[in-house]
């Protein structure tokens, strides 16, 4: 997937203040502020799309309402933890991580899976996969170059060999007029 980036404007006025907020693709876009304020005070953005952990359903299908996952591929303490909300491919949301209890065992909050998934399927979260052991970088960074004017918002690559991100998400500006 090639880098592309959607900067797409929306201006909205708080008092003497105004917000510019927008969307990106394809790992993040450089924003212009100097038509729409003068002074930046604060800027942030998230990121939209799931990605995937690498992580699979091992031993079989796996029942809705089921709290305790077996998975295979990677080892499961290095890419997911306590708290994360579990996707499948889909982007159906499959559950909160309760605990990993080992390499090859993750437990679910209850009420568990909300639906049942498949043997080799993999798990994906949303937003950013921050595994602990890693090269990769998705998580979306956003610098304020005060002399050229600009809003940068960078998302990292998926993985040590890839030399593109796909990842979407949105963004904001908020400054003086």
């Amino acid at each position: 997937m090639a880098y592309a980036s959607t900067t797409d404007p929306r201006i909205h006025t708080i008092g003497d203040m105004r917000m510019v907020t927008g969307t990106f693709t394809d790992g993040g876009t450089e924003v212009d502020f100097s038509p729409f304020l003068t002074t930046v005070f604060a800027a942030g953005g998230h990121l939209t799309s799931i990605v995937s952990t690498g992580i699979d359903v091992n031993n079989g299908n796996v029942a809705a309402t089921s709290t305790v996952l077996t998975v295979s591929a990677v080892d499961a303490r290095l890419h997911l933890a306590a708290g994360q909300t579990l996707y499948s491919a889909a982007g159906t949301r499959l559950g909160v991580i309760a605990s990993v209890d080992s390499d090859t065992q993750v437990t679910l909050a209850a009420p568990g899976l909300t639906v049942a998934v498949v043997d080799a399927d993999l798990y994906y979260v949303m937003g950013a996969n921050k595994p602990s052991v890693t090269l990769i970088s998705t998580s979306v960074d956003v610098s304020i170059d005060e002399t050229n004017k600009l809003v940068i918002f960078e998302s990292g690559n998926r993985s040590a060999t890839s030399v593109v991100s796909a990842t979407d998400g949105r963004w904001w500006i908020l400054g003086k007029r």
